[in-house]
């Protein structure tokens, strides 16, 4: 009976073995082709944004009465500028609601116009795979949807477990960026001033 069932047991460990090994390729596979069309889709999204957005102007942040910023929707997604890092030649929209963190950068919180702008993004490839290469002095550049074009320079760079509001506020800049890296528990919060050109 033994020596039955022993030959019967291998065949099943060794099937089994090659279904999760299967298994895994299609998830490895299927994971790839979601990032590639992800970053289609931000390509798709910051072209769109530029053709719709006013010939970008020059501006700073400054006192307002209303800091809210305005939106644009497209295919019922709400975007409230283009984000870039000229220096590695990425150009990506902005979500403004939190929450498709995966698919593009998006604005946890704050606003341009005072100051206390957020934005998470994540080091997937199409997003920030570069993070890592990111230094200070690096010029930053945020669009809103009303063609105001304002420039930053990185000025800190900080490692830290977890991106929350608590960890996010002890960050005194006019914009603060944050990258997950999606092989880690681990954020590089990226301090910016503006750049006065």
């Amino acid at each position: 009976m033994n020596k039955i069932n022993k030959p019967v047991i291998q065949k099943f460990c060794v099937l089994s073995g090659i279904c999760l090994l299967l298994i895994g390729v299609l998830l490895l596979i299927s994971w790839q082709w979601n990032i590639y069309s992800s970053a289609q889709k931000s390509e798709t999204y910051v072209e769109t944004l530029r053709n719709l957005i006013d010939e970008p102007q020059g501006a700073v942040p400054e006192e307002r009465t209303d800091n809210r910023m305005p939106i644009l929707s497209i295919d019922k997604t709400d975007f409230v500028g283009i984000l870039e890092m000229p220096r590695f030649e990425s150009a990506l929209p902005v979500g403004a609601n939190w929450g498709n963190l995966t698919k593009y950068p998006c604005r946890f919180n704050g606003s341009i116009y005072n100051g206390t702008m957020q934005i998470g993004a994540t080091s997937q490839k199409g997003q920030y795979d570069f993070y890592r290469e990111i230094s200070v002095g690096d010029t930053v550049i945020v669009t809103d949807v009303e063609g105001n074009r304002y420039t930053y320079a990185v000025t800190n760079l900080k490692y830290e477990r977890r991106a929350n509001q608590t960890t996010l506020s002890r960050e005194k800049s006019a914009l603060t960026l944050f990258i997950k890296n999606v092989y880690d528990f681990e954020y590089l919060i990226v301090s910016c001033d503006v750049l006065n050109c």
